[in-house]
C-alpha cells in the first residue's frame, strides 16, 4: 500500500468538510440543547433553593406560632388555676361561715334549753316544796298562795345554787 499525498490531502479536506457540516448541522443544535438543558437545571436548582428558603421561613413562622400557642395555653391553665383557687377559698370561707353560724345557733339553742330546764326544775322544786309544806302544815293552799310560796322558796334558795 502506497500512501499518496493527494489521498491524504483529499481525506483531510473531506474530514474538515464533514466536521464543518456536522458542526453546522449537528454540533450547534446539540450544544444549544445542552445549553438549554444546563439553563433549565440551573433554573430548577435556583427555584428549589428558593422554595427551601420559603419552607424554612414557614417552618420558623409555624414554630413561633406553636410557641405562642403553648404560652397562651400555659396562661389559660394558670388563670384557670387561679380562678379555681379563688373559688376554693370562697367555698371554704362560706363553709367556715356556715359552721360558725351553726355553732352559734346551736350554742343559743343549748342555752335556751338549759334555761328552760332550769325553769322547769325550779317549778318542780317549788311544787315539791309546797307539797312538803302542805304536808307539814296539813292544809291546802290556794293557787295565789302557792305562787307566792314558790317565789319565796326560790328566792331563799338563791339563784346561784340552782344555776351551777
Amino acid at each position: 500500500m502506497e500512501i499518496h499525498g493527494f489521498t491524504i490531502f483529499a481525506t483531510l479536506v473531506n474530514f474538515l468538510i464533514l466536521v464543518l457540516f456536522l458542526k453546522h448541522i449537528l454540533f450547534d443544535k446539540v450544544n444549544k440543547i445542552i445549553e438549554d438543558r444546563n439553563s433549565e437545571v440551573i433554573e430548577n436548582i435556583a427555584t428549589a433553593e428558593h422554595k427551601v428558603e420559603e419552607a424554612d421561613k414557614l417552618r420558623e413562622t409555624y414554630e413561633k406560632q406553636i410557641a405562642n400557642l403553648e404560652n397562651k395555653g400555659r396562661e389559660i391553665v394558670r388563670e384557670a388555676k387561679v380562678k379555681a383557687d379563688a373559688q376554693a377559698k370562697d367555698i371554704i370561707q362560706e363553709a367556715e361561715d356556715k359552721t360558725a353560724a351553726l355553732i352559734k345557733q346551736t350554742e343559743a339553742e343549748i342555752e335556751r334549753l338549759r334555761k328552760k330546764a332550769l325553769e322547769d326544775m325550779r317549778e318542780e322544786i317549788g311544787e315539791l316544796a309546797i307539797f312538803a309544806a302542805e304536808k307539814i302544815l296539813e292544809k291546802q293552799l290556794d293557787h295565789q298562795e302557792q305562787q307566792a310560796v314558790i317565789g319565796r322558796i326560790i328566792e331563799e334558795a338563791g339563784d346561784a345554787k340552782w344555776q351551777s
